[in-house]
């Protein structure tokens, strides 16, 4: 066993140094500066000088193993240039860090950026390196630009005048042949068969106007405003030869006519954007669909009870604890009818109010038959469904009587 092992261990000893002397090598060639590399089979390699290869992987140097290195190295051409730069198929290729992977490298001259630019659009400014000056390219811009632009019409300051309006956006009527008897109620309710009748923003009005004489008697022909066209055409079919009181009506498209000549006193002032906001507010609340109220809907206001002569002013200014036991008695009072939320004892009210909230109005109800009539130290209370309006606390009132005594 001992003549066998001899060999061996001399194999693998001869194998260590072997192995010792490509690392030395691979460590040469990493310090040295321009190794002769040939690009094989994807990857940069070069002799270690022992008559091996060393490979370029993983960012270091190793030793290459394979069959036919020789005749590979042979048959690649030498390269002692970039590590990071080949050619492959007469294009020279870069290795990109950032995608791991092999890119053409791209050369940035003048033929690579006038055809970036035909491609994508962007001016490039040769007027720089033709000699002009820069400036002189920008004015010349400036007044090529100032030339072509047209005139804009909203640009012109527009001045105080008569206004032209269109037509066709215009929701009034005119009517004719009125009887002399007509009144704005009659007018309204006639010309509201048709739609909706406009109000004026600032004034809330409707939008009617009958003419008159100097007399202040009508002359028969009136106007009417619609929120919408739809009410004109709509008045023009339904009213136009209607029979009012004797007399066919004639009902037409307003128009409006410029006469006289322009007073800027008497024109009104433009609506803030508050006003503007509420104007169509209101009016898109007119056409807003709400569900009716059931038959037994009652507000939420009838779940307060209010009852009076529950005390004297005298018994409240000479007892200071008079409220706290009220609120209390009154409290366990109402329990017996339902559930109580809140009771307020106005101290300061002369007819000796206390309010009591109850969770419903069966049990509001079913509180003002049991208590209504009923007598409270010699006084005999009155008890009923608040309104929802009336407010029982009299802070004025209180300090009104005290400064009088």
């Amino acid at each position: 066993m001992g003549e066998n092992e001899a060999p061996n261990s001399g194999n693998a000893k001869a194998e260590d140094q072997q192995a010792q002397v490509r690392a030395d090598a691979a460590v040469s060639v990493a310090r040295s500066s321009e190794p002769e590399r040939r690009f094989i089979d994807g990857k940069w390699m070069c002799e270690d000088g022992n008559g091996g290869f060393l490979v370029y992987d993983n960012e270091q140097w190793s030793a290459a193993e394979g069959e036919n290195l020789r005749e590979k190295w042979l048959a690649a051409a030498p390269h002692g240039g970039n590590p990071y730069r080949c050619v492959v198929d007469g294009v020279m290729m870069e290795w990109n860090e950032v995608s791991q992977q092999w890119l053409p490298a791209i050369e940035v001259d003048e033929d690579f950026l006038a055809s970036y630019n035909a491609n994508y659009g962007i001016k490039y400014d040769f007027s720089a390196t033709e000699g002009t000056s820069a400036k002189n390219a920008e004015s010349e811009r400036a007044h090529e630009a100032s030339a072509s632009k047209k005139p804009r019409t909203h640009d012109k300051p527009k001045g105080d005048g008569w206004v032209e309006l269109d037509e066709t956006r215009i929701a009034a009527v005119y009517v004719s042949n009125l009887p002399n008897t007509i009144t704005e109620d009659i007018f309204v309710e006639l010309m509201s068969k048709c739609g909706v009748i406009q109000r004026d923003a600032r004034t809330n009005k409707l939008k009617v106007k009958i003419y008159k004489d100097e007399d202040g008697r009508p002359k028969g022909d009136a106007r009417c405003g619609y929120v919408k066209l739809e009410s004109v055409d709509l008045a023009l079919q339904i009213l136009d030869g209607w029979n009012l009181d004797g007399n066919v009506i004639h009902v037409e498209k307003a128009k409006f006519e410029m006469k006289g000549e322009f007073d800027p006193s008497k024109k009104r002032r433009k609506l803030t954007a508050a006003q503007k906001k509420r104007f169509i507010d209101n009016q898109q609340r007119i056409f807003e669909w709400r569900p009716e109220k059931p038959r037994n809907y009652r507000p939420i206001s009838d779940c307060t009870v209010v009852m009076k002569n529950m005390f004297t002013m005298e018994q409240m200014m000479s007892n200071a604890t008079l409220l706290m036991d009220l609120q209390e008695q009154a409290r366990k009072a109402c329990e017996r009818f339902g559930v109580v939320k809140k009771v307020v004892v106005h101290d300061n009210n002369p007819e000796g109010v206390i309010s009591v909230t109850f969770d419903n109005v069966e049990h509001s109800d079913l509180a003002v038959r049991s208590l209504n009539g009923r007598v409270v130290d010699g006084r005999k209370i009155e008890v009923s469904i608040w309104d929802g309006k009336t407010k029982y606390t009299m802070y004025a009132l209180y300090c009104l009587t005290l400064s009088d005594e």
